[in-house]
């Protein structure tokens, strides 16, 4: 009977834990879903227009790219 109820006990942390662990995860996926992406002028990659630089209406990936267009 004890060893019964200490594989509960131990079930129920799992469960408990499991979830806790993947509501942030579910959270996260919903952001990214509702992101704009923008393609860099320079590379053609796709990158959320958050983490994009922009300069007369072109977005870029990374300062390199930025100042290699500039040129």
């Amino acid at each position: 009977m004890r060893t019964l109820v200490i594989i509960f006990v131990l079930v129920l942390i799992v469960i408990i834990a499991k979830r806790l662990w993947q509501k942030p995860q579910a959270a996260a996926r919903r952001k990214l879903k509702n992101e704009r992406m923008v393609q860099c002028a320079n590379c053609g990659i796709y990158i959320p227009e958050q983490e994009a630089l922009q300069r007369d209406r072109h977005h870029y990936c990374s300062q390199a790219h930025l100042d290699e267009d500039s040129h």
